[in-house]
């Protein structure tokens, strides 16, 4: 009875991660994410399914993976071409903000069970980045992560803890490698 309860859940949720893909996956990441929608009708159409961006920088290529609605992003905030969001827990993301391109941001963790296995099941883990935050390109932000205003992400760092201080991280697992005091413009 237990097996055959789990078989269903599993089934129902495939179905629904293939219908998400083809409907809301494949407008959303499809024609929303491509070169040929211009920017204005880009963020139109993030808004319409449920993201809160602020800022029309979005270049092509985003892909977001999860529910839009998770999505914040802030007032002249810039995301190069192919960014990736995964939003399975909410992602914010502040004002003025620059991402180079093909970073990476994922809010969903597997924990592991008493027994030692890996759960299947996703659990939702907030990522929230400050303001004036530079993120070099193919960046990694894994679930959970706060980073402060005004922090410097180098490229290629996977950022696995929070980076509570201004100033640059790098490296895998990302540190700090020198703390800034940073005269912050007006987000």
């Amino acid at each position: 009875m237990n097996q055959t309860r789990s078989l269903g859940r599993r089934l129902k949720d495939q179905v629904h991660i293939e219908l998400w893909s083809m409907t809301i996956g494949a407008i959303v990441n499809g024609l929303l994410g491509s070169a040929l929608v211009p920017r204005p009708l880009r963020l139109l159409g993030y808004r319409a399914f449920g993201a809160r961006i602020h800022s029309g920088n979005i270049f092509p290529g985003l892909r977001i993976h999860g529910a839009l609605r998770n999505v914040e992003i802030g007032r002249r905030t810039f995301l190069n071409a192919e960014c990736y969001l995964e939003s399975v827990g909410p992602i914010t993301i502040g004002a003025a903000c620059q991402f180079g391109p093909q970073v990476m941001i994922i809010t969903s963790h597997h924990p592991t069970l008493p027994d030692g296995t890996v759960s299947r099941v996703a659990e939702a883990r907030p990522v929230v980045i400050g303001d004036r935050v530079w993120v070099g390109a193919r960046a990694q932000i894994l679930p959970g992560v706060r980073i402060a205003d005004d922090a410097v992400i180098a490229a290629g760092a996977v950022v696995a803890r929070d980076c509570p201080v201004p100033g640059v991280y790098a490296g895998v697992p990302a540190r700090l490698v020198r703390q800034t005091s940073v005269v912050a413009e007006p987000a």
